[in-house]
């Protein structure tokens, strides 16, 4: 057999060999600086309220699908994300979007991002399973997802008071070492004790949030969510950090967080954190920024997956780019949105994130934007002010 010999010609876009250093410049320094900064200034969401509230459902969720209310909720909880369209309860607090079956509702398009459910006068029983509950908007012709809040803490009530039913009697029961093992297959689905929660609603400013508090002072949101598909898109009852109507009572919101998530989880496993730092150096800057702070950390997170799918990048993974290079990418993503004055939803283009922003605030971040493109100075300025706490004499 012929052996073909290859030979090699120098790519510039190659230059970096898995031993080389990139050159430390001063935009470099001072980007890790702020990047220590910001990572001491946020607030995580916690982890040991994921936990719990996993250990929790392990055991609640066989009880969500059978009710006297026909609402079966038994579909695992989606994790809404770190960062979310929505105003959290509290900064820590985890949301997850609790997955109804109403049965085979059809949901009618009415804005980008919002959709309606539209109720028949007369209930047909095998269409909607959830007719033994009052969830009929002020106009009694649509799926109100108000009073879907009451109707999911319905059902997680009488989910708990079956739980509790099933430990007292598994508790009274076990005599032996055989049923306590038979017991214990059937009632309990992993090792870790039972969690009895407390789920209430509770308001957050005009805002409805179903929470659930776990031991330890740990709370979780839940959001009744309607499932389209298990790819999404998901349909939640929470309105938008900037809603076109927060007070509907009949306008559902279009969700994508788990994708978003998926996206996110992949550019963090390809290049070691580069473009998510990046991102969230662009939040910190939007916060302290006068001309860019109703930027929200949502709207960052969209410009970063348009940059992410614009821009191709050919090179191995310990060859990425640059964190200043990752910033200076995002930045120019945003002055381009800016100057179009719409900032399209990654997943629904026709959804404009800035539709509420007037020309006068488009007109402040172009021309901060422009300067943080155009001159490095400005932007090693710009890095080192939001650094550095303001003193307040």
């Amino acid at each position: 057999m012929e052996v073909r010999v290859l030979r090699h010609n120098f790519l510039p876009s190659l230059y970096r060999q898995t031993t080389e250093k990139i050159p430390l410049t001063r935009l470099r320094r001072e980007i890790d600086l702020t990047m220590k900064k910001v990572l001491q200034t946020e607030i995580p969401i916690s982890l040991e309220a994921k936990e719990l509230f996993d250990q929790c459902m392990a055991h609640l969720l066989p009880f969500l699908k059978t009710n006297q209310y026909n609402l079966d909720c038994s579909e695992p909880p989606i994790y809404a994300g770190d960062v979310t369209p929505w105003t959290h309860y509290k900064k820590n607090c985890p949301c997850y979007l609790i997955q109804m079956k109403v049965g085979k509702l059809r949901g009618t398009y009415v804005e980008p991002g919002y959709v309606v459910f539209p109720l028949s006068v007369k209930t047909d029983k095998k269409v909607v399973k959830v007719y033994k509950l009052d969830l009929r908007s002020d106009d009694k012709n649509h799926l109100s997802p108000k009073k879907m809040y009451k109707a999911v803490l319905y059902v997680f009530d009488a989910a708990i008071m079956k739980l509790k039913k099933s430990l007292a009697k598994s508790r009274s029961t076990l005599t032996t070492a055989s049923t306590t093992a038979t017991v214990k297959s059937r009632t309990v689905a992993t090792d870790k004790p039972a969690i009895i929660p407390n789920v209430r609603i509770r308001f957050n400013g005009q805002d409805l949030c179903l929470v659930m508090s776990l031991p330890g002072g740990h709370e979780v949101e839940l959001i009744p969510t309607i499932t389209l598909s298990p790819e999404g898109p998901f349909l939640v009852a929470k309105p938008y950090e900037h809603d076109e109507n927060p007070s509907s009572d009949m306008l559902w919101r279009l969700n994508y967080s788990p994708n978003e998530e998926h996206i996110l989880n992949a550019v963090t496993n390809g290049d070691r954190e580069q473009r998510i730092n990046a991102a969230k150096i662009l939040t910190f800057m939007c916060q302290k920024e006068w001309k860019l702070n109703h930027v929200t950390a949502y709207q960052v997170k969209n410009i970063l997956m348009h940059e992410i799918n614009y821009q191709i990048d050919h090179t191995p993974r310990w060859q990425r780019l640059t964190p200043e290079e990752c910033m200076h990418l995002i930045l120019l993503k945003m002055l381009e949105f800016t100057r179009d004055k719409f900032l399209p939803h990654f997943f629904e283009e026709d959804l404009n994130l800035w539709g509420h922003l007037s020309e006068k605030q488009f007109r402040f971040m172009r021309n901060e934007l422009e300067q943080l493109t155009r001159d490095d100075d400005e932007m090693l300025k710009v890095i080192t002010r939001i650094r550095v706490d303001k003193i307040d004499y």
